[in-house]
């Protein structure tokens, strides 16, 4: 059992495929639709077309524009007439013609369906008139020694009005390796015919020789000059031109006038495809030629990933790159609105204080001195001494109760406040916002994005898609997870600002005055106890500025405002650390996607130099 069980997962799993060029394209095929690659099911399918190429005759095309004889020179190629020759142009179905050994006709149509009739009934179905677009392709089996050595693909006319006839001409010669160019040669060399050969044919790498039709109307020095003229032309399009009248060879074949099949030259084309077609490597070729596109299609993909994810490192390496000189922005700035903030505080600080102490007053107090009388007994007599006092009730009146400028001032100094955060926070937002249109931008280039060659894989392409789409989850949440978190940090400071300062000057005047107040009377009540030891306190202008200060909070917020430890450079320090923090992260996970594509990409190098494709 456990034998049986190891055979089969060699068998599946270690491959081993032969030397000879059929056993490196399996093990190119096998390479190249590992898992890790997602292949997509039209590469999947290219692949097993290619197979089926290399193990099938050669397939030649017939190419050329209508009413060029096609069907006559098929028939003269086969040895029976098969195809429904005219002078209206009505062949317009794709025809294969395969070996077969009784004459058939096989018809396919679009919907699936397949049917196989008589060969006789191919008139009809030739006919795009008749049944219209829902017959997709005929193919005629016939007896022939030929087409076992070689199948021939009769396509559309080039020159029809239906754009969709050059189409499927376009998609035959993407997948042959072998052309026969097909041309009147009263028409060679045309312009027209120039024109579909670079775009069909040029730099292909095809194999393709020329025949030049109805040899038959032209004198003989006619015929010179002609195919002196197409050599020129077509100079290294094709490997032969040949002249031909595959109606002379029709003819010559129903009357065996072997005399007339001479004169008609059919035989020279009979033994070109003998020369240039009947040989595995042209298969080889052709498959080696799929393959390096194959390979170099899959190369891209890999390469265009990259550039996406690189994109992305872009928008964040250039995000970190200006996040100094914004930061340092927004810190020059504010900076001297932080301290003229603080200094309109300190200033308003000062005229409580003046107001205080312009509200003091001499004040006169007794107190009782104990001295001994003649008789030694204990006397007290009232002395008379002058002390500062205001009335505090006076000074809450003059700077609360019906004071304009101190309302008016916070009124104001809280509205600026508020204006102040507000900017601070849109300067930090907008940094953000940077990032974030930059990233949506990208979104919206790549979160739709569809392959434009088909065997690419959709996997990967998916995956991109969903990473365009979730760009937000992926990086620039983060980024404004912290941005957020800042704001609210500021929040809270101005916030504090308003509530220790602006919102309570008034109980802080209140404070200052009752505490100048007590220890005004304090120090009375100590002078009277022992006016040796004790003086009487009257308060100067720094010290009733600094009871001012405190109360109102300002030492505190004087380090929280003009220091080098400011909440404006806290703020501005953290974002620059955190912000540098996630793009280092960020960058790391890029790198990540990007590098897997680049391993994918030097795989398929690799492979490319294993098969020969370099």
């Amino acid at each position: 059992m456990l034998e049986k069980f190891i055979s089969s997962y060699k068998m599946t799993y270690f491959k081993i495929f032969g030397d000879d060029f059929y056993g490196r394209f399996k093990a190119y095929e096998n390479a190249l639709l590992e898992p890790k690659f997602h292949p997509s099911s039209e590469l999947k399918d290219e692949l097993r077309k290619l197979d089926l190429f290399l193990s099938e005759p050669v397939q030649i095309a017939i190419v050329g524009q209508f009413s060029s004889g096609k069907s006559t020179f098929l028939n003269a190629l086969l040895g029976f007439d098969i195809l429904p020759t005219g002078v209206t142009p009505v062949t317009a179905r794709l025809t294969r013609i395969k070996y077969g050994e009784n004459f058939s006709l096989r018809v396919d149509y679009k919907n699936g369906k397949e049917l196989s009739l008589n060969v006789n009934e191919i008139a009809k179905f030739v006919d795009q008139r008749v049944y219209g677009d829902e017959v997709k392709e005929l193919c005629i089996y016939a007896p022939n020694p030929i087409l076992k050595l070689v199948n021939f693909i009769d396509t559309p006319g080039l020159n029809s009005l239906s754009s969709s006839d050059t189409n499927i001409t376009k998609e035959v010669l993407d997948s042959v390796s072998s052309v026969i160019w097909l041309s009147l040669i009263e028409n060679a060399a045309r312009a027209s015919e120039l024109n579909d050969l670079k775009e069909f044919l040029q730099n292909t790498g095809k194999t393709a020789i020329c025949v030049l039709n109805q040899k038959d109307k032209l004198s003989d020095l006619e015929l010179e000059n002609v195919l002196a003229h197409a050599k020129i032309t077509f100079d290294g399009i094709f490997e032969e031109i040949i002249a031909i009248s595959a109606k002379q060879a029709n003819l010559a074949r129903k009357n065996q006038d072997e005399n007339l099949m001479l004169v008609s030259n059919f035989k020279s084309v009979l033994d070109a495809i003998d020369r240039y077609f009947i040989s595995e490597k042209i298969k080889e070729k052709f498959v080696l030629k799929k393959c390096e596109s194959i390979l170099a299609q899959s190369i891209n993909q890999h390469e265009y990933f990259c550039e996406i994810y690189e994109k992305a490192k872009e928008i964040v390496t250039k995000f970190d790159f200006e996040l100094d000189a914004n930061l340092e922005r927004i810190k020059n700035k504010f900076k001297p609105k932080t301290e003229t903030a603080f200094n309109e505080i300190k200033e308003i600080s000062k005229f409580i204080s003046d107001e205080i102490l312009s509200s003091l007053k001499p004040k006169k107090k007794y107190k009782f001195i104990s001295k001994k009388s003649l008789l030694k007994s204990d006397i007290y007599e009232r002395q008379e001494y002058e002390m500062m006092s205001f009335d505090s009730d006076e000074i809450f009146s003059k700077l609360i109760y019906n004071d304009v400028k101190l309302s008016k001032f916070f009124r104001i100094y809280r509205r600026n406040l508020s204006i102040l955060e507000d900017e601070l926070k849109a300067e930090i937002d907008e940094i953000y916002k940077n990032l974030e249109r930059e990233f949506l931008i990208y979104k919206s280039e790549f979160e739709n994005i569809i392959k434009e060659i088909s065997i690419h894989s959709d996997t990967e392409f998916a995956t991109i898609r969903t990473y365009a789409g979730q760009i937000y989850r992926l990086i620039l949440r983060d980024f404004e997870t912290v941005k957020f978190n800042k704001l609210h940090k500021l929040s809270l400071f101005f916030e504090k600002l308003n509530l220790k300062v602006v919102a309570s000057y008034e109980n802080a005047i209140k404070i200052a005055v009752h505490f100048i107040k007590d220890k005004i009377e304090n120090s009375a009540i100590a002078y009277e106890k022992d006016p040796l030891h004790f003086a009487l306190f009257i308060p100067t202008s720094v010290e009733t500025f600094d009871r001012v200060l405190i109360s109102l909070n300002l030492y505190e917020f004087e380090n929280e405002m003009l220091s080098n430890s400011s909440f404006l450079n806290k703020i501005i320090n953290e974002l620059r650390m955190e912000f540098g923090e996630i793009k280092e992260a960020k960058i790391e996970q890029l790198n990540s996607l990007s590098n897997r594509h680049k391993a994918l990409k030097s795989e398929l190098e690799n492979l490319s130099l294993s098969f020969g494709c370099d």
